[in-house]
């Protein structure tokens, strides 16, 4: 089961960077898909926040942990991105964007973990 939870972790990551990369490619501008996708950083962030879902889910079980989840894998990486890293996009798009990395990291754990 460990392996399960390490793979899911990792799927999650890479899976909520990529779609990530692609809704600001196809929301913003074309070209950030190939700009953002090949950012080896973006992925070791994306698995290191991925980290918290199965935290989550061992303390909150049922739609609460996937909604905890959820606001977590959506405000973290945004108050990353603004405060920590300086990103110029507004608010509003930081959170959409980080919003589909979360569904898409949740999604992907779930399908290898159960």
């Amino acid at each position: 089961m460990l392996i399960r939870i390490i793979l899911g972790v990792v799927a999650a990551g890479v899976a909520g960077t990529l779609a990530n990369a692609a809704a600001a490619g196809l929301f913003l501008r074309p070209d950030l898909f190939e700009r953002l996708a090949v950012v080896p950083n973006r992925y070791f962030i994306g698995v290191a926040l991925a980290l918290a879902i199965p935290l989550i889910y061992r303390l909150l079980r049922g739609p609460a942990g996937a909604l905890v989840a959820l606001a977590f894998l959506t405000v973290a990486p945004s108050l990353l991105a603004k405060l920590g890293l300086g990103a110029m996009t507004a608010w509003t798009t930081v959170l959409a964007l980080n919003f589909v990395y979360a569904l898409a990291a949740l999604v992907a754990y779930r399908l290898v973990v159960r």
